[in-house]
Protein backbone atom coordinates (compact mmCIF):
# COMPACT_ATOMS: atom_id res chain seq x y z
CA UNK A 1 0.00 0.00 0.00
CA UNK A 2 1.49 3.60 -0.75
CA UNK A 3 2.30 5.84 1.63
CA UNK A 4 -1.23 8.12 2.39
CA UNK A 5 -1.68 11.31 0.65
CA UNK A 6 -3.88 14.03 0.56
CA UNK A 7 -6.77 14.23 -1.06
CA UNK A 8 -7.17 18.07 -1.78
CA UNK A 9 -4.00 18.13 -3.80
CA UNK A 10 -3.43 15.59 -6.61
CA UNK A 11 -0.99 12.89 -6.32
CA UNK A 12 2.21 12.85 -8.27
CA UNK A 13 3.70 10.17 -9.56
CA UNK A 14 7.22 10.47 -9.28
CA UNK A 15 8.80 12.17 -6.15
CA UNK A 16 12.60 13.47 -5.79
CA UNK A 17 13.71 12.80 -2.40
CA UNK A 18 17.04 13.68 -1.28
CA UNK A 19 19.07 14.31 2.06
CA UNK A 20 21.82 16.87 2.13
CA UNK A 21 24.18 18.85 4.32
CA UNK A 22 25.84 22.01 3.15
CA UNK A 23 25.93 21.28 -0.56
CA UNK A 24 26.06 24.36 -1.67
CA UNK A 25 28.19 23.40 -4.77
CA UNK A 26 26.81 20.36 -5.93
CA UNK A 27 22.92 20.88 -4.92
CA UNK A 28 21.93 23.22 -8.35
CA UNK A 29 23.66 20.62 -10.83
CA UNK A 30 21.62 17.73 -9.03
CA UNK A 31 18.12 19.69 -8.84
CA UNK A 32 18.52 20.78 -12.69
CA UNK A 33 18.75 17.49 -13.90
CA UNK A 34 15.75 15.71 -12.16
CA UNK A 35 13.41 18.71 -12.27
CA UNK A 36 11.54 18.44 -15.28
CA UNK A 37 11.28 14.66 -15.24
CA UNK A 38 9.34 14.22 -11.22
CA UNK A 39 6.62 15.81 -9.85
CA UNK A 40 7.84 16.98 -6.92
CA UNK A 41 10.92 17.61 -4.94
CA UNK A 42 11.70 16.88 -1.42
CA UNK A 43 15.08 17.96 -0.04
CA UNK A 44 16.08 16.93 3.48
CA UNK A 45 18.43 19.00 5.58
CA UNK A 46 20.34 17.64 8.28
CA UNK A 47 21.93 20.45 9.83
CA UNK A 48 23.83 22.70 6.62
CA UNK A 49 25.08 26.36 7.85
CA UNK A 50 25.62 27.02 3.90
CA UNK A 51 23.43 28.11 1.48
CA UNK A 52 21.98 24.93 0.70
CA UNK A 53 18.37 25.60 1.97
CA UNK A 54 18.09 28.93 0.32
CA UNK A 55 19.13 27.03 -3.23
CA UNK A 56 16.45 24.05 -2.43
CA UNK A 57 13.62 26.46 -2.34
CA UNK A 58 15.21 28.33 -5.19
CA UNK A 59 14.41 24.98 -7.20
CA UNK A 60 10.83 24.48 -6.34
CA UNK A 61 11.89 21.60 -3.64
CA UNK A 62 9.96 21.01 -0.44
CA UNK A 63 12.90 21.40 2.63
CA UNK A 64 12.30 19.63 5.18
CA UNK A 65 15.05 19.53 8.86
CA UNK A 66 15.79 16.32 9.96
CA UNK A 67 18.22 16.05 13.04
CA UNK A 68 21.49 13.90 12.28
CA UNK A 69 21.58 10.71 14.54
CA UNK A 70 24.31 9.08 13.11
CA UNK A 71 22.22 7.08 10.95
CA UNK A 72 21.92 7.37 7.10
CA UNK A 73 19.12 5.41 6.72
CA UNK A 74 16.80 7.25 9.25
CA UNK A 75 17.39 9.99 7.94
CA UNK A 76 16.43 8.63 4.27
CA UNK A 77 13.36 6.99 5.41
CA UNK A 78 12.29 10.50 6.72
CA UNK A 79 13.03 11.84 3.39
CA UNK A 80 10.78 8.68 1.71
CA UNK A 81 7.91 9.17 4.65
CA UNK A 82 7.80 12.97 3.13
CA UNK A 83 6.99 11.46 -0.46
CA UNK A 84 3.51 11.53 -2.35
CA UNK A 85 4.38 10.22 -5.79
CA UNK A 86 3.91 6.55 -6.63
CA UNK A 87 7.63 5.80 -7.19
CA UNK A 88 10.62 7.84 -5.68
CA UNK A 89 13.66 8.80 -6.96
CA UNK A 90 16.75 9.39 -4.81
CA UNK A 91 20.24 10.25 -5.89
CA UNK A 92 22.95 12.13 -3.53
CA UNK A 93 23.78 15.94 -3.95
CA UNK A 94 26.79 14.91 -6.06
CA UNK A 95 25.43 13.42 -8.74
CA UNK A 96 22.96 14.39 -11.73
CA UNK A 97 20.33 12.45 -13.57
CA UNK A 98 20.41 11.78 -17.21
CA UNK A 99 17.81 10.76 -19.51
CA UNK A 100 18.29 9.06 -22.63
CA UNK A 101 14.31 9.17 -23.27
CA UNK A 102 11.38 9.61 -22.21
CA UNK A 103 10.24 6.43 -22.23
CA UNK A 104 11.13 5.78 -18.68
CA UNK A 105 8.05 7.24 -17.18
CA UNK A 106 5.82 4.84 -19.63
CA UNK A 107 7.79 1.95 -18.53
CA UNK A 108 6.98 2.68 -15.02
CA UNK A 109 3.06 3.08 -15.81
CA UNK A 110 3.06 -0.40 -17.43
CA UNK A 111 5.55 -2.16 -14.90
CA UNK A 112 4.08 -5.21 -13.27
CA UNK A 113 3.17 -5.23 -9.96
CA UNK A 114 5.74 -7.34 -8.85
CA UNK A 115 8.08 -5.08 -10.15
CA UNK A 116 9.18 -3.40 -7.27
CA UNK A 117 12.20 -1.01 -7.98
CA UNK A 118 14.71 -0.42 -11.34
CA UNK A 119 18.00 -1.00 -11.29
CA UNK A 120 20.01 2.40 -12.79
CA UNK A 121 23.79 2.25 -14.25
CA UNK A 122 26.29 4.64 -11.98
CA UNK A 123 28.70 6.25 -13.57
CA UNK A 124 31.96 8.16 -12.50
CA UNK A 125 31.93 11.23 -14.60
CA UNK A 126 36.04 11.59 -14.02
CA UNK A 127 37.42 8.15 -13.64
CA UNK A 128 37.10 4.99 -16.42
CA UNK A 129 35.23 2.61 -14.02
CA UNK A 130 32.58 0.54 -14.85
CA UNK A 131 28.60 1.40 -14.33
CA UNK A 132 27.05 0.36 -10.98
CA UNK A 133 23.61 -1.20 -10.59
CA UNK A 134 22.22 0.70 -8.08
CA UNK A 135 18.33 0.97 -6.87
CA UNK A 136 17.63 4.70 -6.87
CA UNK A 137 13.70 4.14 -8.47
CA UNK A 138 11.57 2.08 -6.28
CA UNK A 139 7.89 2.18 -5.24
CA UNK A 140 6.35 4.50 -2.44
CA UNK A 141 5.62 1.35 -0.31
CA UNK A 142 5.34 1.33 3.30
CA UNK A 143 7.28 -1.78 3.07
CA UNK A 144 9.82 -0.47 1.27
CA UNK A 145 12.46 1.10 3.65
CA UNK A 146 16.41 2.19 4.45
CA UNK A 147 18.67 -0.23 6.48
CA UNK A 148 22.09 0.68 7.43
CA UNK A 149 23.06 3.58 9.15
CA UNK A 150 25.98 3.48 7.31
CA UNK A 151 26.42 2.41 3.29
CA UNK A 152 22.47 2.14 3.76
CA UNK A 153 19.77 -0.33 1.41
CA UNK A 154 16.79 0.07 0.16
CA UNK A 155 14.74 -3.62 1.71
CA UNK A 156 11.65 -4.89 1.53
CA UNK A 157 10.05 -6.25 4.42
CA UNK A 158 13.36 -6.00 6.48
CA UNK A 159 15.06 -8.03 4.02
CA UNK A 160 17.18 -7.67 0.41
CA UNK A 161 14.75 -6.87 -2.32
CA UNK A 162 14.68 -9.98 -3.95
CA UNK A 163 16.23 -9.87 -7.68
CA UNK A 164 13.02 -11.15 -9.63
CA UNK A 165 11.63 -8.40 -8.41
CA UNK A 166 13.85 -5.49 -9.82
CA UNK A 167 13.88 -4.30 -13.05
CA UNK A 168 16.44 -2.89 -15.32
CA UNK A 169 16.11 1.01 -16.86
CA UNK A 170 18.71 1.44 -19.51
CA UNK A 171 16.74 4.82 -20.38
CA UNK A 172 18.61 6.24 -17.38
CA UNK A 173 21.59 7.09 -15.81
CA UNK A 174 23.43 8.94 -13.22
CA UNK A 175 26.45 10.61 -13.03
CA UNK A 176 28.90 10.81 -10.10
CA UNK A 177 30.96 13.17 -9.79
CA UNK A 178 32.40 13.04 -6.04
CA UNK A 179 33.97 15.29 -4.01
CA UNK A 180 37.50 17.63 -4.45
CA UNK A 181 40.56 16.23 -2.73
CA UNK A 182 40.59 18.44 0.44
CA UNK A 183 36.55 18.12 1.16
CA UNK A 184 36.52 14.40 0.64
CA UNK A 185 39.31 14.67 3.27
CA UNK A 186 37.44 16.91 5.38
CA UNK A 187 34.49 14.36 5.48
CA UNK A 188 36.78 11.42 6.07
CA UNK A 189 38.09 12.97 8.99
CA UNK A 190 35.36 14.88 10.70
CA UNK A 191 32.07 12.15 9.72
CA UNK A 192 33.12 8.87 8.25
CA UNK A 193 35.77 7.99 10.16
CA UNK A 194 34.09 8.99 13.58
CA UNK A 195 30.84 7.58 12.98
CA UNK A 196 32.21 4.10 11.74
CA UNK A 197 34.74 3.87 14.90
CA UNK A 198 31.71 4.34 17.07
CA UNK A 199 29.80 1.49 15.03
CA UNK A 200 32.84 -0.20 15.89
CA UNK A 201 32.79 -0.01 19.36
CA UNK A 202 29.38 -1.20 19.01
CA UNK A 203 30.21 -4.06 17.28
CA UNK A 204 32.02 -6.11 14.64
CA UNK A 205 31.64 -4.18 11.47
CA UNK A 206 30.48 -6.14 8.62
CA UNK A 207 32.83 -7.09 5.82
CA UNK A 208 31.42 -3.89 3.67
CA UNK A 209 32.11 -1.09 6.37
CA UNK A 210 35.84 -2.68 7.62
CA UNK A 211 36.54 -2.05 3.62
CA UNK A 212 35.17 1.22 3.53
CA UNK A 213 36.73 2.21 6.95
CA UNK A 214 40.14 0.82 5.84
CA UNK A 215 39.18 2.60 2.31
CA UNK A 216 38.74 5.70 4.38
CA UNK A 217 41.94 5.43 6.61
CA UNK A 218 43.62 5.06 3.54
CA UNK A 219 42.75 8.58 1.67
CA UNK A 220 43.68 10.18 4.52
CA UNK A 221 47.09 8.42 5.07
CA UNK A 222 46.87 6.71 7.93
CA UNK A 223 48.03 3.53 6.72
CA UNK A 224 48.34 1.41 9.95
CA UNK A 225 45.09 1.90 11.25
CA UNK A 226 43.67 0.75 7.07
CA UNK A 227 45.79 -2.50 7.69
CA UNK A 228 44.46 -3.21 11.24
CA UNK A 229 40.74 -2.87 9.61
CA UNK A 230 42.33 -5.58 6.36
CA UNK A 231 43.89 -7.61 9.03
CA UNK A 232 40.79 -8.14 10.87
CA UNK A 233 38.80 -8.36 7.81
CA UNK A 234 41.46 -11.31 6.83
CA UNK A 235 40.85 -13.06 10.30
CA UNK A 236 37.27 -13.26 9.56
CA UNK A 237 37.88 -14.83 5.78
CA UNK A 238 40.41 -17.56 6.81
CA UNK A 239 38.30 -20.51 7.74
CA UNK A 240 36.10 -19.35 4.60
CA UNK A 241 39.86 -19.36 2.57
CA UNK A 242 40.99 -22.26 3.92
CA UNK A 243 37.62 -23.90 3.65
CA UNK A 244 36.42 -22.44 0.22
CA UNK A 245 33.12 -21.91 1.36
CA UNK A 246 31.82 -18.44 -0.14
CA UNK A 247 31.08 -16.05 3.17
CA UNK A 248 27.38 -14.88 3.38
CA UNK A 249 28.80 -11.71 3.07
CA UNK A 250 29.51 -10.79 -0.53
CA UNK A 251 28.68 -6.95 -1.34
CA UNK A 252 32.14 -5.27 -2.51
CA UNK A 253 33.66 -8.76 -1.19
CA UNK A 254 35.68 -9.28 -4.94
CA UNK A 255 36.97 -5.81 -3.96
CA UNK A 256 38.55 -6.75 -0.47
CA UNK A 257 39.83 -9.98 -1.44
CA UNK A 258 41.76 -7.79 -4.52
CA UNK A 259 42.88 -5.59 -1.60
CA UNK A 260 44.12 -8.05 0.78
CA UNK A 261 45.92 -9.94 -2.03
CA UNK A 262 47.52 -6.84 -3.00
CA UNK A 263 48.80 -5.85 -0.12
CA UNK A 264 50.04 -9.57 0.61
CA UNK A 265 51.95 -9.50 -2.82
CA UNK A 266 53.49 -6.38 -2.76
CA UNK A 267 53.47 -5.19 1.04
CA UNK A 268 54.09 -8.64 2.68
CA UNK A 269 55.59 -10.55 0.24
CA UNK A 270 53.79 -13.72 1.41
CA UNK A 271 53.33 -15.02 -1.81
CA UNK A 272 52.10 -18.17 -0.09
CA UNK A 273 48.90 -16.46 1.68
CA UNK A 274 48.36 -14.36 -1.67
CA UNK A 275 48.02 -17.28 -3.69
CA UNK A 276 45.45 -18.59 -1.42
CA UNK A 277 43.42 -15.19 -1.43
CA UNK A 278 43.73 -15.47 -5.37
CA UNK A 279 42.33 -18.99 -5.65
CA UNK A 280 39.80 -18.31 -3.87
CA UNK A 281 38.53 -15.63 -4.88
CA UNK A 282 39.08 -17.01 -8.63
CA UNK A 283 36.74 -19.52 -7.52
CA UNK A 284 34.12 -17.31 -6.30
CA UNK A 285 34.32 -14.65 -8.71
CA UNK A 286 35.95 -15.85 -12.10
CA UNK A 287 35.02 -13.10 -14.08
CA UNK A 288 36.32 -10.17 -11.87
CA UNK A 289 39.14 -8.73 -13.81
CA UNK A 290 41.29 -7.16 -10.67
CA UNK A 291 41.35 -10.67 -9.61
CA UNK A 292 42.61 -12.21 -12.91
CA UNK A 293 45.45 -9.44 -12.80
CA UNK A 294 46.40 -9.67 -9.60
CA UNK A 295 46.64 -13.39 -9.88
CA UNK A 296 49.15 -13.19 -13.03
CA UNK A 297 51.17 -10.18 -11.40
CA UNK A 298 51.80 -13.29 -8.35
CA UNK A 299 52.85 -15.33 -11.29
CA UNK A 300 55.07 -12.82 -12.83
CA UNK A 301 56.20 -12.31 -9.30
CA UNK A 302 57.35 -16.42 -8.53
CA UNK A 303 58.84 -16.35 -12.13
CA UNK A 304 56.20 -17.98 -13.93
CA UNK A 305 55.44 -16.18 -17.28
CA UNK A 306 53.80 -18.19 -18.83
CA UNK A 307 51.04 -18.94 -16.36
CA UNK A 308 50.99 -15.04 -15.57
CA UNK A 309 50.31 -14.64 -19.71
CA UNK A 310 47.03 -16.91 -19.50
CA UNK A 311 45.37 -13.90 -16.64
CA UNK A 312 46.57 -10.98 -18.55
CA UNK A 313 44.93 -12.74 -21.98
CA UNK A 314 41.98 -13.27 -19.92
CA UNK A 315 41.55 -9.76 -18.88
CA UNK A 316 41.43 -8.49 -22.35
CA UNK A 317 39.24 -11.47 -23.60
CA UNK A 318 36.72 -10.20 -20.80
CA UNK A 319 37.30 -6.88 -22.29
CA UNK A 320 37.28 -7.65 -26.17
CA UNK A 321 33.31 -9.78 -25.51
CA UNK A 322 31.69 -7.67 -22.54
CA UNK A 323 31.58 -10.16 -20.23
CA UNK A 324 32.82 -9.61 -16.92
CA UNK A 325 31.51 -9.00 -13.55
CA UNK A 326 29.22 -6.00 -13.37
CA UNK A 327 27.68 -6.38 -10.06
CA UNK A 328 30.33 -3.82 -8.77
CA UNK A 329 32.48 -1.25 -10.39
CA UNK A 330 36.16 -1.45 -11.15
CA UNK A 331 39.14 0.58 -13.19
CA UNK A 332 38.46 -0.25 -16.59
CA UNK A 333 42.04 0.13 -17.16
CA UNK A 334 42.26 -3.77 -16.01
CA UNK A 335 40.80 -4.98 -19.33
CA UNK A 336 43.10 -2.66 -21.55
CA UNK A 337 46.39 -1.15 -20.62
CA UNK A 338 47.09 -2.58 -17.43
CA UNK A 339 47.39 -6.71 -18.61
CA UNK A 340 47.76 -5.57 -22.20
CA UNK A 341 51.27 -4.07 -21.06
CA UNK A 342 52.09 -7.03 -18.29
CA UNK A 343 51.41 -9.57 -21.24
CA UNK A 344 54.08 -7.60 -23.17
CA UNK A 345 56.61 -8.00 -19.93
CA UNK A 346 55.09 -12.06 -19.99
CA UNK A 347 56.47 -12.30 -23.34
CA UNK A 348 59.38 -10.37 -22.89
CA UNK A 349 60.89 -12.98 -20.30
CA UNK A 350 59.30 -15.52 -22.17
CA UNK A 351 61.80 -14.56 -25.43
CA UNK A 352 58.80 -14.16 -27.34
CA UNK A 353 59.60 -10.52 -28.69
CA UNK A 354 57.70 -10.37 -32.00
CA UNK A 355 54.20 -11.47 -29.55
CA UNK A 356 55.81 -8.94 -26.48
CA UNK A 357 55.60 -6.09 -29.32
CA UNK A 358 52.48 -6.62 -30.20
CA UNK A 359 51.14 -6.69 -26.36
CA UNK A 360 52.86 -3.00 -26.07
CA UNK A 361 51.46 -1.77 -29.18
CA UNK A 362 47.72 -2.87 -27.71
CA UNK A 363 48.77 -1.46 -24.37
CA UNK A 364 49.28 1.86 -26.27
CA UNK A 365 46.25 1.92 -28.74
CA UNK A 366 44.54 1.56 -25.39
CA UNK A 367 46.60 4.68 -23.87
CA UNK A 368 49.14 6.25 -25.97
CA UNK A 369 51.30 7.83 -23.50
CA UNK A 370 51.53 4.61 -20.98
CA UNK A 371 55.06 5.06 -20.13
CA UNK A 372 55.60 1.25 -18.57
CA UNK A 373 54.38 0.26 -22.15
CA UNK A 374 56.84 3.04 -23.71
CA UNK A 375 59.46 1.28 -22.53
CA UNK A 376 58.57 -2.05 -22.87
CA UNK A 377 57.89 -1.47 -26.31
CA UNK A 378 61.23 -0.19 -26.84
CA UNK A 379 63.18 -2.91 -25.26
CA UNK A 380 61.48 -5.58 -26.78
CA UNK A 381 61.87 -3.80 -30.30
CA UNK A 382 65.91 -3.73 -29.01
CA UNK A 383 66.08 -7.01 -28.74
CA UNK A 384 64.67 -8.45 -31.94
CA UNK A 385 66.89 -5.99 -33.71
CA UNK A 386 70.12 -8.15 -31.76
CA UNK A 387 68.03 -11.27 -32.90
CA UNK A 388 68.26 -10.16 -36.54
CA UNK A 389 71.93 -8.95 -36.43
Amino acid sequence: MSRPVSVSMPQPWISFCIIVKNEQQNLPRCLSSVRSHVDEMIVVDTGSDDNTIEIAQQYGAQVKSFEWCDDFAAARNFAIAQASGNWILTLDADEELLVKSEAWREQLMNSSAESLAYWIPLLDAHQPITALPTIRLFRNLAELQYSGRYHEQITYQNQYIPTNFIQSLSCLEIRHYGYSDALLLHKNLTRNIPLLERLRQQGPLSLLLLLTLGNAYLRTEQIDKARNCWSEAFERLSPHLLLGELPSETVRLPALLFILGLDLLHEQQDYETAMLVCRRGLEWFPDYPPLNHLTGSLMQELGFPLAAATYFEQCLAMGRQGRYFQREPFDLNFLTVWPACDLGYSYMALKRFPESVQAFELALSFQSDYEPAQAGLESAKQQLYQIRL
